[in-house]
């Protein structure tokens, strides 16, 4: 057995390299091209059988344009390609350039190739013609803005096949890039403004004795801190005054969006919500407090600004998501300590629903819940410490916010 064996590993060694050339010379042939060659057998073997000329020529041509696309892809695909864009953050709307850059450095002349440059969900195509030793081929390109998304761009691809994708040949060079399109937003009033500035941050409603956050001035009591006498109000009053303080806590700030799709009405007015939410961040952060921002259940980060939108960026609308019960009760581990905290909804939730689920938040902590319904006019609902915000244009939110600080 085993002198057989030897001798078939003997013989097929040469059948296996003489059928190399042919396998490598047929390795560029795409799916279409063997579809291709399967009709042009399928038309030969009937046109001999039935004498039917027609066929005999389909089969001609299909032939001819096999090995006319096989030969195109003949050549050196020696291209070193970079892509990049600029900026790579951009705000919806704003222009953002693409840039693709193939560099000849083999010292011969390559013939002429096309080069593919992935962008987002869509392909660029550049035709690069023949270049000698240490050429350069440069274009730019506008990469579209119109959606807030992450666009990734690249790696290209040194592409040489004919026109119709029968054959195809390619080399991935370089490496992919991603352009962060930030949804739209506006600096809003200082969020502490009015209602909840001190030199530590919010302040609660337990009254304490001794704290920096000066509450109010109440008569002496057996008991009290000689030390916090306010002198000359006793003097004008006749009567021992003492400061009253209240806790502080650090300020805090919790953003939670639901990305439900049931929640939404529209791609429309979830857009209006990443845009309230990320505007409640920017304008957090820039009052340097510190913001927690949970999205469907999973935190983002939101240490700067920058960080926050790039997050923002990608979050999309998911079939199948947590009720808004079910996220509020998700996102109680991520926002513990907040002082204040946004809820952004879509218009076909229940305002009910949505003050029932922002009880689990406790009375401790105020709520803002925005619903989003694009056109709708302003409107407010105060119940407890749980505010149900109606906004219909981000332009609304900072006169909304005033109202409710002058509340």
């Amino acid at each position: 057995m085993s002198s057989i064996s030897t001798r078939l590993r003997r013989w097929s060694g040469p059948v296996v390299s003489a059928a190399d050339p042919l396998r490598r010379a047929l390795s560029p042939v795409t799916s279409l091209g063997w579809t291709v060659a399967a009709i042009g057998l399928g038309a030969w073997w009937l046109g001999a059988r039935l004498d039917w000329e027609e066929l005999l020529i389909l089969a001609g041509a299909c032939l001819i344009a096999l090995v006319i696309a096989v030969l195109w892809t003949i050549g050196r695909l020696a291209l070193d390609i970079d892509v990049g864009v600029s900026p790579e953050r951009v705000v919806v709307g704003e222009d953002a350039v693409g840039s693709v850059v193939a560099a000849n450095r083999r010292g011969r002349v390559t013939l002429g190739s096309r080069i593919e440059v992935p962008v987002g969900r869509g392909v660029a195509t550049f035709e690069v013609g023949a270049l000698r030793g240490d050429d350069r081929y440069e274009e730019a390109f506008v990469v579209p803005t119109n959606r807030r998304s992450v666009v990734g761009i690249g790696p290209a691809r040194s592409v040489k096949g004919d026109p119709l994708g029968i054959a195809r040949r390619e080399v991935v060079s370089g490496e992919r890039v991603e352009l962060y399109v930030h949804p739209r937003t506006e600096m809003l009033p200082p969020l502490t403004a009015g209602w909840m500035r001190d030199l530590e941050g919010r302040t609660t409603n337990d009254l304490s004795t001794s704290d920096v956050a000066f509450h109010t001035l109440r008569e002496y009591t057996p008991g009290d801190d000689r030390r916090h006498i306010h002198w000359r109000t006793t003097a004008r009053l006749g009567t021992l005054m003492v400061r009253q303080f209240v806790d502080t806590r650090r300020a805090r700030i919790g953003l939670v969006l639901s990305t439900d799709s049931t929640d939404w009405a529209s791609d429309e007015e979830f857009e209006l919500g990443v845009s309230i939410l990320g505007s409640f961040g920017r304008t957090a952060l820039a009052d340097d407090q510190e913001v927690v921002t949970v999205t469907g259940a999973r935190p983002i980060g939101s240490e700067t600004p920058g960080m926050l939108l790039d997050g923002l960026a990608g979050v999309e609308r998911v079939v199948d998501g947590h009720s808004l019960k079910e996220l509020v009760r998700r996102s109680l581990r991520f926002t513990r300590g907040v002082s204040l905290l946004v809820l952004l909804v879509g218009s076909t939730v229940d305002p009910a629903v949505v003050r029932r689920a922002c009880q689990y938040y406790g009375s401790d902590v105020t709520v803002f819940a925005v619903r989003c319904r694009p056109g709708a006019e302003v409107g407010r609902n105060r119940i407890a410490n749980v505010s149900v915000l109606e906004v219909g244009r981000l332009g609304d939110l900072a006169r909304v916010l005033s109202v409710v600080g002058a509340g």
